[in-house]
């Protein structure tokens, strides 16, 4: 990938800030760092932008147009997202239409696409993702909850947890176990669509260290879920579900260097401002080298990011390079936000706006919540093991998903 923009991009990139200048409320500019990973932004503050980014087309940038997405192409989509984090925005994050979405326009049947695509683009179906269960997290491929063949579809006992965003979902995409006796464990699953507020759903809130209602426990008691709403073939779910973690792998706040750069800018302003001795926390020069070390990091995961983008973009595979990103990403967020707490002292402890104010109470909240980056999603030590075994050729050590 050529890194320095095109006339073409460049024309995109300018029309990029144009929209921002104009369509973004002031207040959701310039966002500091609990906001970059920590507790997303109430619906209510955040519907005039949905709203301007639907009108755009912007609110699944990647989705086609026919359904009412932005048709960028991975180059384009990664100046979007440069130049909405220079901007300090929200990450956009879509489990709809970053996950899902890709995944029905690739698998889904044509009556699949036609009730679901559009109205997710437009913002009007919010989805949960229902993969773990309290058994089955790293080793996803273990997964229980059952799915048994009724008359017209499936009938789903069970229980899913750490489904994110749940209480405020219409529907979930789960994978189900459709075989009890499978050779292997990861055979006989299936990938499925499921009306939240269908009759036996029970959603209940987990509520997180940082005070955050972002996870659920979601419990499924004779659900029934009709076989149009089986994505893919029955007992196939393993395949749609591997093209989604890829999916995640590009599209997850953690593996985006442009969230790390917002998060490493948030913690040199925090330097310059912070007062030490007769000047500031910045004068130290062994501080500047630690920083360095962490720009010079994300600046790796960029270009390595490009590299892979660069062999989608000419239609081949990505390489083994992308199974490090979200493991990466994840330690690198959990670095830096570490030094922007030793950086504000004891401030950088403070729970809350008291005494110190909201800026520095906003630390601590978000340092509680990044220590979840390196469990959610695949723990940082299944990443290593899957990595061992499909990059380096070792053998499999413990348990991890295939």
């Amino acid at each position: 990938m050529n890194i320095n923009d095109t006339l073409e991009l460049a024309a995109f990139r300018a029309e990029v800030r144009r929209w921002i200048a104009a369509e973004v409320p002031p207040a959701l500019k310039g966002l500091r760092q609990g906001i970059v990973q920590g507790p997303e932004l109430d619906a209510a503050t955040l519907a005039p932008l949905d709203a301007a980014l639907v009108r755009k087309g912007w609110f699944a940038a990647s989705a086609s147009r026919e359904w009412g997405g932005g048709g960028l192409g991975l180059v384009e989509r990664v100046v979007f997202e440069e130049e909405w984090s220079l901007a300090g925005l929200p990450p956009r994050y879509g489990i709809g239409t970053d996950l899902l979405g890709p995944i029905l326009e690739r698998y889904g049947t044509e009556a699949q696409q036609r009730r679901f695509l559009a109205p997710t683009v437009r913002g009007e179906i919010v989805w949960a993702q229902g993969y773990s269960e309290p058994g089955s997290g790293s080793d996803l491929a273990s997964l229980k909850l059952r799915a048994d063949a009724v008359e017209g579809g499936l009938l789903l006992n069970g229980q899913k947890i750490w489904t994110s965003g749940a209480h405020k979902a219409h529907w979930i995409f789960l994978l189900v176990r459709t075989d009890p006796n499978p050779r292997r464990k990861q055979e006989g699953i299936s990938f499925v669509l499921v009306d939240l507020h269908a009759p036996g759903v029970l959603v209940k809130p987990i509520l997180t260290l940082d005070g955050f209602h972002h996870f659920n426990e979601t419990f499924f008691e004779n659900v029934r879920v009709p076989a149009d709403q089986i994505v893919g073939e029955v007992h196939q779910g393993w395949q749609v579900a591997k093209a989604l973690m890829g999916h995640e792998r590009f599209t997850h706040p953690t593996a985006n260097p442009a969230v790390v750069e917002r998060m490493i800018e948030n913690l040199k302003q925090a330097a310059r401002e912070q007062p030490q001795g007769g000047g500031a926390v910045w004068d130290d020069p062994a501080l500047r080298r630690q920083v360095a070390a962490l720009e010079m990091d994300g600046d790796c995961m960029r270009y390595t990011r490009y590299r892979s983008l660069t062999r989608i973009g000419k239609g081949e595979a990505p390489g083994p390079e992308t199974m490090i990103f979200k493991l990466f990403g994840a330690e690198l967020d959990q670095r830096i936000v570490e030094l922007h707490q030793q950086v504000e002292g004891c401030q950088g402890l403070a729970w809350g706006a008291e005494p110190f104010g909201a800026i520095a109470g906003e630390t601590a909240v978000h340092a509680a919540h990044i220590r979840a980056a390196t469990i959610r999603g695949g723990t940082s030590e299944v990443q290593r093991n899957v990595v061992a075994k499909r990059v380096l050729g070792l053998p499999e050590v413990g348990v991890g998903s295939d």
